[in-house]
């Protein structure tokens, strides 16, 4: 079963696809999300589970489902659903409502319906027109860490696990208190080695986004921290977040 998920409506796509869940043991679901069109893996490995639901109960699911692995090369992600355990183990057939989970926090999709105990596993699902490659770059904001307290020089910190190429295009700061004296310096930290990719929160400054001139290249399993290298003179800056801001490739 194929589930293609508009984030920016919850919709499915194509509108009003009616999709079939056969009865059977073990069935594979290839999810894919697309934004404005565009097909990309959620970011920072956010979750997604899929929640079968009665038609006049949308609270409580009567099968989740919600191990599934991304698929890069696809921007894809692949599970399975066993529809002889669970919540679907004494149904035979029936009309049941689905939502889709995802993002971290989850966001529900808009409910769409799937006809259960239609054919065998074996005979797959109705086609479903799947997007493989974007259209165009995907930019997305990632929480790479935190620096609690008074930032002080040369300290690394924050943590991001790269699930799928991608540049890293800049960052951006933001201080609880502003440092003051001088700028807030933070450097790109790829593999445990300081990129030169240096960005910038001004003195008096709380929040400032940079781009650099030149993105950092990821690769899948790339380990990407980050490094302040100079903090306000008078006041160094206090509770520093950081965010990436990533474009797929």
């Amino acid at each position: 079963m194929n589930l293609i998920l508009e984030t920016t409506t919850g919709l499915l796509v194509p509108p009003g696809a009616q999709l079939t869940l056969a009865r059977g043991g073990l069935q594979a679901v290839l999810v894919q999300f697309l934004t404005n069109a565009v097909a990309a893996l959620l970011p920072n490995g956010a979750p997604i589970a899929l929640r079968l639901y009665a038609p006049g109960d949308l609270v409580n699911p009567i099968a989740t489902l919600s191990a599934f692995t991304a698929l890069p090369a696809d921007l894809a992600y692949r599970g399975a659903i066993d529809t002889v355990a669970g919540g679907l183990a004494n149904v035979q057939s029936g009309t049941f409502l689905a939502k889709l989970s995802y993002g971290s926090p989850n966001v529900d999709s808009a409910p769409f319906q799937i006809v259960y105990g239609i054919g065998s596993a074996a005979a797959g699902a109705v086609p479903q027109t799947v997007i493989s490659s974007p259209t165009g770059p995907v930019n997305y904001v990632a929480d790479l860490g935190f620096f609690g307290g008074r930032v002080t020089v040369d300290q690394i910190e924050g943590f991001l696990r790269v699930k799928s190429p991608c540049n890293l295009l800049g960052l951006q700061l933001n201080a609880q208190d502003a440092p003051t004296g001088a700028a807030l310096l933070v450097d790109i930290v790829k593999g445990g080695v300081p990129q030169g990719s240096i960005a910038t929160l001004s003195a008096g400054q709380k929040a400032e986004e940079t781009i650099f001139g030149t993105p950092v290249a990821l690769a899948i399993g790339d380990i990407v921290q980050f490094k302040p290298t100079q903090v306000g003179s008078t006041k160094p800056g206090t509770n520093l977040t950081v965010k990436a801001i990533i474009q797929l490739l």
